[in-house]
């Protein structure tokens, strides 16, 4: 693979040699493990059984009973086909026969209930916990296996990405690309489907299925008819091919266990014990950590549903300068490529996609545009996709593309039955390298990669293979292809945003974001599940459509999010890991808001770049370990109940506590100047709440009524996180970091007094302190620090301290060239 550098000109100033020096204190809890897993099993031999230990004690094992099929453990299909179960029976493994060392581990030899079939179960230890592999002879006409652990009625757990819920607890989730079930909640079609093999109990375990294979785990008290297929959006397979079959799970609630099925002769599982934080780290370690984006994907991003033309582009960068917003990236979306000709109705999906040039009558001059945005600190992004379009609909303007993009199907490049790339075609695969390393080479680096989960591929056959073990691979073989693009334009200096994810797609993307959700607060609920759910993903920096993007009827005039769902979002945006917003409404022009909207979307766009040291250190942490930024309540604290309950609130983090207002009433509430309640639940021990400086006692869910100027935000008390407040102004607007400068956050106790350490600095270092009232006192290191009269005084001194207030308002103090760390102590 060949890595260019990208030219001067499009490089940004480096910022990430500073950030090294946030760590000590940005950084999440560390999820590294010893060298050897504590996790061991133990083994039950009549009938045979496994039962999973860590440091010794159980945490799982097989369920108990004997069933075979749906619901039992140790169990398989015989027969049926890969879309009709009809003919097939289910059988299970019996009593232990002999047993023998393998490296590492021991092999066991089990009867079934067939004559003539044997099983193979082999458990091994491994790095990270323990491996069960389990195997037939023979193995012809097995055509589903059957696992089941038992569950305590305690018990909760998280998995891939939902719209519907956090805690899988009740639920079934598969795991093809593709939505099925109660997962897609209201709204079934261009959701993100970033599925998992991997759940994590709050038992002290977590389970990998290690398969490519279709399949899906149903928890305790799922049902099929109680949790089954819910849209009839569900994707479909490819014309010409069968409708395959789901992964059967029971038919009657199952309280005791977690059901495991996969559509193959063999099942292959990891288990991992530990916390959250250990599982987490234990599952990257075996399949690959995550990708560290640059520090350009957590800036401000923008964009619109449809860019009449290049001069529009120009001038929406032009706009967010004008009103002193950071932006950081600006992308087209689609359309931009070559229009049919004679269709000039310029619409979302009417252009001829995967022709691999800007349309020369809406972008004349790319090259020139491009240069015009890059020389004002800004980068430039293309939405690209897997699919090719030949014939807009009439709806879209109609025309055909024949002649502009039609290589793809004349070659045979096409899934059969779809109009999705082939990548399993070598050829196929480098013409779109190819394609997109020439574009992003214009100075493109940033790409918005769409699609690749609304086809259900799984009957159908690649040119690599049969579906049944290529179509959980897709968006990897996608994504992968715009990466190794990206790589030969810029090395690793680029940004992502992609919509669908499989196990594996996060080591080679930068970022996720939560597809289409409607103009809502419906949807803003929806979000906020999916940023939460999609934790142990690997995609870490994730973030949503401000405002969302779909109007829901009936629509307001402007078919736009209103006002107060605007901020609200944005609000969400400010603690997401990526801050984009755009949209086919008003989101997509923010300007056009009124006054208070406008100032209300710029305070959370800076204070998303005032958490960019601790958003960042968290990200370095999470390409280290795996563990997530954004994370469910109960990840970080697994043995509160309470906490599992919560799926509008989350961590950022370990130290940091947010929950947007996203209930239905704040609509209105907005529009009159009211404060919306909300109930926030805060885990057990003292918080503070950023915006008004209040030290909470946790353990409780309080009401915290709220008004558009703010949103319940608690820092843990005694935490210490990077934050980069701009009361100083130290840092410019659209600053990330600034060389030889770090700021921190301090939490104080009820007291109001604080003791903490800022460590050594080469430079200046700005601490902020949340307070409701000024201080009598600040020392350093015994030295009684003078206080400014004001913020404008404190930027003319060197070392001292003043008291602002209003929100994040307390005592601001600025220490210079510190050769040591620093005892600061505030009384």
């Amino acid at each position: 693979m060949i890595h260019r550098r990208t030219p001067a000109r499009l490089r940004r100033r480096a910022i990430v040699p500073l950030l090294g020096l946030l760590l000590p204190l940005a950084s999440a809890p560390p999820g590294a493990r010893a060298a050897e897993s504590p996790a061991a099993w133990r083994v039950t031999a009549a009938p045979f059984a496994l039962t999973f230990l860590d440091h010794g004690r159980a945490v799982t094992g097989e369920a108990g009973g004997t069933p075979a099929g749906p619901g039992g453990r140790l169990s398989y299909q015989v027969g049926g086909s890969p879309t009709s179960q009809e003919g097939a029976t289910y059988h299970r493994l019996t009593d232990l026969v002999a047993r023998h060392p393998v490296r590492g581990g021991t092999a066991y030899t089990i009867a079934t209930d067939e004559p003539g079939r044997t099983a193979t179960v082999t458990v091994t230890r491994t790095p990270q916990g323990v491996r069960v592999r389990w195997s037939f002879a023979p193995s012809s006409d097995v055509t589903a296996v059957f696992e089941a652990l038992t569950a305590r009625g305690d018990e909760h757990y998280l998995g891939g990405s939902s719209a519907a819920y956090v805690d899988l607890r009740g639920h079934i989730r598969g795991w093809s690309p593709g939505k099925e079930g109660n997962e897609a909640g209201d709204y079934c079609q261009n959701q993100e489907q970033a599925a998992s093999t991997l759940y994590l109990s709050s038992g002290g375990y977590g389970l990998r299925a290690a398969t490519d294979h279709v399949g899906r785990f149903a928890f305790p008290g799922a049902t099929q008819q109680s949790d089954g297929p819910s849209c009839d959006k569900t994707p479909k397979p490819p014309t010409g091919a069968a409708e395959p079959y789901p992964c059967p799970v029971a038919a009657t609630a199952q309280p005791d266990r977690v059901q495991i099925c996969v559509k193959d002769a063999e099942l292959t599982y990891d288990v991992y014990t530990g916390s959250p934080a250990a599982v987490t780290n234990a599952y990257y370690r075996t399949v690959g950590l995550p990708d560290m984006p640059p520090a350009s994907q957590f800036a401000l991003m923008k964009w619109r549903d449809v860019n009449a033309d290049q001069a529009q582009v120009l001038d929406d960068v032009a706009q967010m300068k004008k009103l002193d917003i950071p932006l950081g990236t600006i992308w087209i979306d689609n359309p931009w490529e070559h229009q049919p000709a004679g269709n000039t109705h310029r619409i979302n999906g009417s252009a001829c996609t995967n022709t691999g040039e800007f349309d020369p009558t809406f972008f004349p001059d790319p090259q020139k545009m491009i240069d015009s945005i890059h020389a004002q600190g800004v980068r430039f992004g293309l939405w690209v996709t897997s699919h090719v379009v030949s014939a807009p609909s009439s709806s879209q303007g109609g025309g055909t593309c024949a002649g502009l993009n039609d290589v793809w199907a004349k070659n045979g490049w096409l899934v059969p039955g779809t109009n999705y790339i082939d990548f399993t075609n070598p050829a196929a695969r480098e013409r779109y390298v190819e394609q997109l390393t020439r574009i992003f080479r214009m100075g493109v680096d940033m790409a918005k990669e769409d699609r690749a989960e609304e086809y259900r591929l799984e009957t159908t056959r690649f040119a690599g293979g049969s579906g049944a073990g290529l179509y959980l691979r897709y968006p990897d073989l996608y994504q992968s292809a715009v990466t190794e693009a990206m790589r030969r334009a810029h090395g690793n200096d680029f940004e992502t945003l992609v919509r669908a994810g499989v196990p594996g797609t996060a080591q080679h993307t930068h970022g996720m974001w939560g597809s289409d959700v409607f103009e809502t607060f419906a949807g803003l609920r929806t979000s906020v599940r999916y940023g939460t759910s999609e934790s142990l993903t690997g995609h870490f920096a994730w973030g949503s459509d401000t405002g969302g993007i779909d109007p829901q009827s009936p629509a307001n005039a402007t078919n736009s999010p209103t006002p107060s769902l605007f901020t609200r979002w944005a609000q969400f945006g400010a603690v997401s890991p990526v801050f984009e917003v755009g949209g086919a409404g008003l989101n997509a022009t923010p300007w056009k808001y009124d006054a208070d909207t406008v100032r209300r979307f710029r305070d959370a766009v800076v204070l998303h770049y005032e958490l960019f040291p601790y958003l960042y250190g968290l990200a370095r942490n999470a390409a280290r370990t795996g563990v997530p930024i954004l994370r469910a309540v109960g990840f970080q604290y697994p043995g509160d109940q309470a906490a599992w309950a919560q799926d509008q609130e989350f961590m950022v983090g370990p130290d940091l506590l947010a929950a947007p207002v996203t209930a239905d009433r704040a609509d209105a509430d907005g529009a009159a100047g009211r404060p919306t309640p909300v109930q926030v639940y805060l885990p057990a021990g003292r918080w503070v709440d950023l915006y008004s400086g209040e030290v909470v006692e946790g353990g409780r869910t309080i009401t915290r009524q709220t008004s558009l100027d703010e949103f319940p935000l608690y820092l843990r008390a005694g935490a210490t996180i990077g934050f980069n407040s701009r009361v100083l102004g130290a840092w410019r607007t659209d600053e990330l970091s600034k060389p030889g400068l770090t700021g921190w956050l301090y939490a104080p106790g009820a007291d109001g007094t604080a003791r903490f350490r800022v460590p050594a600095t080469t430079g200046r270092a700005q601490v902020v302190v949340p307070l409701r009232q000024p201080p009598r006192s600040v020392t350093v290191d015994g030295r009684t620090l003078p206080r400014a009269a004001d913020a404008t005084a404190l930027r003319a001194a060197g070392d001292g301290w003043t008291f602002t207030s209003g929100p994040f308002g307390g005592v601001v103090l600025t220490l210079t060239s510190q050769g040591h760390p620093a005892d600061v102590t505030i009384r």
